[in-house]
């Protein structure tokens, strides 16, 4: 998890898709009977390995969650908002990840969805306690939902093999687990910039923002930057794609 500032609000639609799917499950289920598991299928396509689009539509045609693929955010690769205002609960990924992340991500993001509705269904008073968003149970969940995704058609042998490691103790997120991320990243198209860890410090670079910063010392996980701009510190990730900047 990137701590730089949020992108703004994405200003093309083809950058933004946002699919509901409210329909209640078929008795047979069949991705052409309908034409919004149909539209989401070509969305997908591409976006997630093929041999896992059956089970990622199947999901989605049972629950009642949107799916939101947005541009990428530095701050976060995907997050789960329950339902807010009459909206249902929705998933957003972002679009900027590999197949491979994007599916573990998007997993990730459904096991919140069930967390979620574990809560809601409890009595009032069981509510008040607070479920750690990452803890045992969601843990739970997150494996039973990737288990049948474990296969070499869906995953190739190295981030099989990663995610094996991964699930015995599931991270908060991706990047918080450096082997399994260090993994994806072979399989991401031809990078851009340089990796955080790869820059000197005191270096400038910018980051896909434009903003300016400074390389600090590295605390436990993550380097301090100062951005000049206004001296503020941001902690990045080692696996942070920047920018050099020549002095």
């Amino acid at each position: 998890m990137y701590h730089t500032p949020v992108p703004k609000a994405l200003s093309k639609t083809q950058e933004k898709l946002q699919l509901s799917l409210f329909q209640p499950a078929p008795s047979v289920p069949s991705e052409t009977a309908d034409p919004v598991l149909l539209k989401f299928r070509r969305v997908l396509i591409g976006i997630i390995p093929d041999p896992a689009l059956s089970l990622v539509l199947n999901w989605f045609s049972v629950h009642k969650v949107s799916l939101l693929i947005t541009r990428g955010r530095s701050s976060k690769s995907g997050d789960f908002r329950p339902p807010r205002n009459g909206s249902p609960p929705r998933i957003s990924i972002n679009r900027t990840l590999n197949e491979y992340a994007f599916l573990i991500t998007l997993l990730h993001e459904m096991a919140h969805y069930y967390l979620f509705e574990e809560q809601s269904r409890r009595s009032p008073l069981k509510r008040r306690k607070r479920v750690p968003p990452h803890g045992e149970r969601w843990k739970e969940e997150f494996r039973q939902l990737i288990t049948p995704y474990l296969i070499p058609e869906i995953f190739p042998a190295a981030i099989l093999e990663a995610l094996q490691l991964h699930l015995k103790n599931p991270r908060a997120s991706t990047h918080s687990d450096p082997h399994l991320a260090r993994v994806l990243l072979h399989f991401d198209p031809a990078p851009e910039g340089i990796l955080m860890e790869k820059l000197p410090e005191g270096g400038l670079f910018t980051t896909t923002s434009g903003m300016l910063f400074r390389k600090e010392e590295k605390l436990r996980k993550r380097y301090r930057c100062q951005r000049l701009k206004d001296r503020k510190m941001y902690l990045f990730s080692p696996l942070a794609r920047v920018f050099p900047v020549d002095t």
